[in-house]
């Protein structure tokens, strides 16, 4: 993937959906990484998927998606957005079922931890208990062991219920990313890299920064 801008979509826009635009070499690198140079300045650690989740999930929009795609004109043919917009709604659908089950196995992960969490819960509540017999009532001693119980009775159940309830929030917004993604309207039209300056996958960039040139 080259260069990828996102236009946010306001009142005035002439299109209802929110339009994001992928600048790709190949129709491959939507879903895969191109084989370039890593540690060259022109490499992009992201695949054009990964993108635009990332994009929608800052928004809180759930306006339809518009995909302005620019590939290279001997990459366009006939059929090209149908193939990407097929591919692109079964790869959602695959993630979506994919986040579902790691979603329930967390909430599984953490009933699971409870077999631990409660008893290290009850022990801290038995130290608390224990704490209120220690004379002088008040001194340091008392406030220590009064302290350490609930800590271990929060460290207890804090755990178990983060993995049960809070865990499995993220993948519950990424399907919902995922679901506006599915169903994306897909457009391609021609680009040409700017400059002769190209590298495998990778093409030169007016935002880039230019290479000083050897004397």
């Amino acid at each position: 993937m080259l260069t990828s801008q996102d236009r946010s979509q306001s009142s005035t826009d002439q299109h209802p959906r929110q339009v994001i635009e992928l600048k790709l070499m190949r129709p491959h690198d939507m879903f895969e990484m191109p084989q370039t140079d890593l540690f060259s300045e022109y490499r992009n650690f992201l695949t054009g998927v990964d993108f635009c989740i990332s994009k929608l999930q800052g928004t809180t929009s759930r306006r339809p998606v518009r995909l302005e795609i620019r590939l290279p004109p001997e990459q366009i043919d006939d059929d090209v957005a149908e193939r990407l917009s097929r591919t692109l709604h079964r790869y959602c659908h695959h993630r979506i079922r994919y986040n579902a089950r790691e979603s329930r196995a967390q909430r599984f992960g953490g009933v699971s931890a409870l077999r631990i969490g409660v008893p290290v819960s009850a022990v801290g509540l038995a130290v608390t208990a224990a704490a209120t017999t220690i004379r002088p009532s008040g001194g340091a001693v008392q406030l220590v062991v009064d302290h350490l119980g609930w800590v271990l009775a929060w460290l207890g159940v804090w755990f178990p219920l983060d993995q049960f309830l809070f865990n499995p929030l993220s993948f519950r917004r990424e399907n919902r990313v995922l679901r506006l993604l599915s169903e994306a309207e897909i457009f391609v039209a021609p680009h040409r890299p700017t400059t002769a300056l190209t590298l495998h996958n990778v093409a030169w960039s007016p935002q880039a920064e230019e290479r000083p040139t050897a004397p």
